[in-house]
């Protein structure tokens, strides 16, 4: 008997830096417009309001900006009170977490994990 696998919803991204983020997550900005008619000749123009902005939830998905990754180095440091505590030092990458709720844009985050996935031994931060 084959047992079948439940869909991946979860996806763990790494871009270059948080520079990319636009570029790479473009289906996912939304940018306002806003409408006028001209009273004259009752054409519509359709004007851009603000910048595009990053649309973090919806009931299709869930976005969680992670990212710079610090990791122990396995020092120890003091600081100047005496206060022993781990030295930590930054991954490469800027790291973004996905949560898929349904189909509805599986498209778009299989196409962001073919690019950018990866598959963390122990991710840093996890979906409740």
């Amino acid at each position: 008997m084959i047992e079948e696998q439940a869909p991946k919803t979860d996806f763990y991204l790494k871009l270059d830096s948080e520079a990319d983020t636009p570029t790479a997550l473009a289906a996912f900005y939304r940018q306002d417009t806003e409408t006028t008619v001209d009273d004259e000749t009752g054409e519509e123009t359709v004007t851009n309001v603000g910048d595009p902005y990053l649309v973090m939830h919806s009931p299709d998905y869930a976005i969680d900006i992670v990212g710079v990754i610090h990791k122990p180095t396995g020092n120890t440091l003091t600081d100047a009170e005496g206060n022993q505590y781990p030295e930590t030092a930054p991954l490469d990458g800027w790291h973004i977490n996905f949560r898929l709720v349904g189909d509805a844009r599986r498209a778009d985050v299989e196409a962001l994990d073919a690019a950018y996935g990866v598959t963390p031994s122990s991710p840093s931060r996890v979906w409740l």
